[in-house]
């Protein structure tokens, strides 16, 4: 992997992957930290916030629609910050680092799908926005975890399904919500089943295509594939 700063690398193969609007601004000018996150609550109302809530990072991202457009911000925990400082992913994915570097990954993610529905003047919903994360986390943690080699054993795979799909509980208290993530999860999961048989290039442009889709085009394209 790069030296780059975890978010710049994580935002850039995002980019690229999706092939991201140059419009859309970098994610590393919106994020906040504890302090940001007091300040931002006690200055703002009307915030949506669409966030990770199965494993209790905290980390979360903020929406708020204005006169002048959509305003968003990623907070960031410190100790989760610290945590990813201390076990850098660029240095290899583990127990230690596998469940936080997730859920930097959706912020970054939810934050870049927000950011160019704005540009395209498109509506985006909760659901889209989890489904949308739930297949980039995968990709982006298991590209990590892969290395120099390029190349996800079978034993990682399963291993990194287990963290990211199997193994949290979804603790929001209200039941829509979690239904919510279960949902997104279940069709993430047939999306990646559908998708790896595929050669490269082919995954990529359906990799493009589930990204430009909207939240029932993705479901649509989802059962398209198993055809």
């Amino acid at each position: 992997m790069t030296h780059e700063p975890l978010l710049a690398s994580v935002a850039g193969l995002l980019r690229r992957t999706y092939r991201i609007d140059g419009e859309v601004p970098s994610p590393a000018e919106f994020v906040i930290g504890d302090r940001g996150l007091r300040k931002f609550y006690a200055e703002l109302d009307g915030v949506r916030v669409a966030g990770t809530a199965s494993e209790g990072q905290g980390a979360r991202t903020m929406v708020r629609e204005t006169d002048a457009g959509v305003r968003a911000a990623i907070y960031l925990p410190d100790a989760m910050v610290r945590a990813l400082e201390a076990d850098p992913p660029q240095m290899g994915v583990h127990e230690r680092n596998v469940d936080a570097f997730a859920t930097f990954v959706e912020e970054v993610d939810h934050f870049l799908c927000i950011a160019d529905r704005a540009v395209l003047g498109r509506p985006v919903s909760l659901f889209e926005l989890e489904l949308h994360a739930n297949v980039s986390k995968r990709l982006v943690v298991a590209r990590f975890l892969a290395g120099r080699t390029g190349r996800l054993s079978e034993r990682n795979r399963v291993w990194l399904d287990w963290h990211l799909f199997y193994r949290g509980t979804w603790i929001d208290p209200d039941p829509v919500v979690r239904q919510r993530y279960a949902d997104a999860a279940r069709w993430a999961l047939r999306f990646l089943s559908r998708s790896a048989p595929l050669g490269a290039g082919a995954r990529l442009d359906a990799l493009r295509a589930f990204h430009r889709a909207s939240a029932s085009g993705k479901l649509r394209l989802i059962e398209a594939m198993a055809a």
